[in-house]
């Protein structure tokens, strides 16, 4: 039922349009702290998670405590939270014209 509603695309459309593609800067509350091991640098020990699951760490080089913030920009904020996509406003702009005129006829 969720992709039969208009509600969604018009949602969609607006929130994906209105805070897409921003910059996220995680508040110090927000960072999660973790140490890596020895020998490797922070950006060593986390590159293969932030590539897989997106993020960013606030000192790469550091070879001691590491702050990760999860999300890097809205766009993944959106996507992982909401199941809303930057990319889908045209989209959804079409689906919900294309709604409006079938039930205007």
């Amino acid at each position: 039922m969720y992709h039969l509603s208009p509600f969604t695309y018009l949602i969609e459309g607006l929130l994906g349009q209105a805070i897409g593609q921003q910059q996220i800067n995680c508040s110090p509350v927000e960072i999660v702290m973790l140490r890596a091991p020895a020998g490797q640098t922070c950006g060593q020990y986390m590159s293969n998670y932030i590539e897989r699951a997106g993020g960013y760490l606030t000192d790469p080089s550091s070879s001691g405590e590491c702050g990760f913030c999860s999300f890097r920009d809205t766009d993944q904020f959106l996507a992982a939270s909401f199941n809303i996509y930057y990319d889908h406003r045209w989209r959804d702009f079409g689906i919900l014209a294309a709604f409006i005129l079938l039930n205007v006829s």
